[in-house]
């Protein structure tokens, strides 16, 4: 069995995600002053867990297009699924970091959305679009 493997989409995915998502930490460091001692909402931080979720999204997408009857339906799903459960730890982890206040974690739940979207929109247009 060979198996192909095309790189380029869940490289798309991850750095538009990063991309969108870095945007976001600049805004709110820059613009509204948020607490750069608040950890979670930190270039470093933002960067690696965006691009460990789009990669790690990607790797669902495959696996349902591989046993799913209706694998974009239930990507998107997944997806929602994923992207809800997320703010758990917004909710319960993110008040006790250091700097935390009601617009840095306003801000971080913004990053959790932004990831979602640019992730799934790109791997769903790259498939449908047969990049």
């Amino acid at each position: 069995m060979d198996i192909e493997f095309d790189w380029r989409k869940p490289v798309a995915a991850a750095t538009a995600a990063v991309l969108a998502n870095l945007l976001v930490v600049v805004y709110s460091i820059e613009i509204l002053s948020t607490s750069t001692q608040f950890m979670p909402l930190t270039y470093g931080p933002v960067a690696l867990f965006t691009a460990i979720g789009a990669l790690g999204g990607y790797a669902v997408f495959e696996i349902l297009k591989t046993y799913s009857e209706k694998p974009y339906e239930n990507f998107l799903y997944v997806a929602a699924t994923v992207m809800i459960f997320s703010f758990v730890t917004v909710i319960y982890e993110a008040p006790t970091e250091a700097g935390a206040g009601m617009e840095e974690i306003a801000m971080l739940s913004l990053t959790h959305v932004v990831a979602a979207v640019f992730t799934v929109g790109v791997i769903l247009k790259m498939e449908i679009e047969n990049y």
